[in-house]
């Protein structure tokens, strides 16, 4: 173990047995060795003037050497006591500054210091709690003094108790909640401190976690009572819901219960308007115009009773499609063919683009698409104009274009026109006939066999409807 280890006065103890010691050796040695050679080689002059030199130069040169060391230690211990005392008044600041109370107490529970944070806390003077013990600060009951004793048992076991919340009184008697740190300190440097306690005030912490709890049960109870009326009104909602199903479905069964037998009567109608007009040779001009006008409007009523059965078919899920690779362009000449039947006087133009893919689509439905949008083109072309249809092809879809003769589209109703019962013009005294219901069926129709359809308006005039349909593999 080095010497620097020991304290200065373990130290000085050993450097003053050390110093005769090593002085003693040296000489001896000097006797037995350096003396004899200088007196059996010179003369006694230079034997007296050699030993002079030994002894007036190695002494004192062991002595300096020695007091040398000891002014390093002692220098050493003055520093290590100046830091210490610089650590102890900065430690002294820091507690009679500290916004804590810290106070020190001594073997029986009285109080040895009283800091600047304890007199602002608790509003006592040193003078008034100096001396008194701390059973006083937590209220002087019999409780304050089980606390105090568990306490002190608590720091005598584990050196410390950390976090316990109690309850102190200040000057005015008043409650004050406070979180208390005790420690023990060591009793061989001062008999009369053996335990140091901390209280830190936290009346205001604790009143505002108590706030946060209310304000937290407070938010409970509004959940729970949003979260039974929220039950309630999906209950309610949902109830609501079925009926509104049940209503659904009773109207679409109506409407198709209606519908059909709508249907039967102007079936028969129509045969009874053809018959009298394939016998009508005795019939004047104006007769037979206005049999022609009653087979019309017979056609339109049919062909309203048919889109209310498609778009309830179509609403209800009952729909039933049997897609299928069909070739387009005869579906095309059949459905114009059909159209011409009965305005003969319209001319379509066909598409002439030879090598069209197959369509993988449900050929009734493809009809009744062509069928809308040729009878759309019909009501919004002028007399005489053609109605123009094209088609192309790309590895993944089949494209038809029908292009009228009309006004075009305004642009707010591009997007909208294929939404139920839209119409471009909603007044009473419409010039086109029509009720919002065949290109809403076209768009249902084709989404529903996994294309798409658009419509957008012509550079030269007129709207341009398309729709395409998936390629078959």
């Amino acid at each position: 173990m080095a010497l620097g280890t020991y304290p200065l006065k373990q130290r000085i103890t050993i450097l003053r047995w050390a110093l005769p010691l090593c002085l003693a050796t040296v000489t001896l040695l000097y006797q037995y060795w350096s003396a004899h050679l200088a007196h059996n080689f010179y003369d006694d002059t230079i034997h007296y003037v050699v030993e002079f030199l030994f002894y007036a130069a190695v002494g004192p040169l062991m002595i300096y050497v020695a007091l040398t060391q000891l002014a390093r230690w002692v220098d050493e211990k003055e520093q290590a006591e100046e830091h210490a005392r610089t650590s102890e008044q900065r430690l002294a600041a820091i507690v009679a500054a500290s916004a804590d109370a810290i106070l020190s107490l001594d073997g029986e529970g009285r109080i040895g210091s009283w800091n600047r944070g304890a007199e602002l806390i608790f509003g006592y003077t040193p003078r008034e709690m100096l001396g008194r013990p701390l059973v006083d600060l937590l209220g002087g009951s019999e409780a304050a003094r089980v606390e105090f004793a568990w306490l002190v048992e608590g720091v005598s076991q584990e050196s410390f108790v950390r976090g316990h919340e109690t309850t102190c009184h200040d000057a005015n008697n008043q409650p004050i909640t406070v979180e208390l740190t005790a420690t023990r300190l060591g009793v061989e440097a001062d008999q009369d401190q053996v335990m140091s306690v901390i209280l830190r005030d936290v009346t205001e912490r604790k009143r505002r976690e108590e706030e946060i709890y209310q304000l937290n049960a407070s938010l409970r109870e509004q959940v729970v009572e949003r979260t039974s009326e929220l039950a309630a009104k999906v209950e309610e909602l949902a109830r609501v819901n079925a009926e509104l199903q049940k209503l659904d479905q009773l109207r679409s069964e109506f409407v198709s219960l209606v519908s059909h037998q709508l249907r039967a009567p102007l079936t028969n109608m129509s045969g009874a308007v053809q018959a009298m007009v394939e016998h009508s040779a005795a019939m004047d001009a104006a007769d037979q115009r206005m049999l022609r006008i009653l087979e019309e409007q017979i056609i339109r009523m049919d062909r309203l009773v048919q889109d209310v059965l498609n778009v309830t078919r179509i609403e209800s899920g009952a729909l039933v499609l049997a897609p299928e690779p069909i070739s387009l362009l005869p579906l095309v000449r059949q459905v114009v063919d059909q159209i011409h039947t009965r305005s003969g006087s319209r001319q379509v133009q066909l598409p002439t683009k030879p090598g069209l893919p197959l369509a993988f689509a449900d050929r009734a439905s493809v009809v009744e698409v062509l069928v809308n949008l040729l009878d759309n083109a019909d009501k919004y072309s002028p007399a005489q104009e053609d109605i123009i249809i094209t088609a192309r092809a790309d590895q993944a879809a089949v494209t038809l274009s029908v292009r009228d003769s009309g006004p075009g589209l305004p642009p707010k109703d591009v997007e909208r026109v294929f939404e139920k019962f839209h119409r471009l013009d909603s007044s009473d005294s419409q010039a086109v006939y029509g009720y919002g219901l065949g290109l809403y069926i076209c768009r249902r129709l084709v989404e529903a066999q996994g294309g798409r359809i658009w419509v957008e308006n012509h550079p030269e005039g007129g709207a341009v409807f398309s729709f395409s349909l998936p390629v078959a593999a």
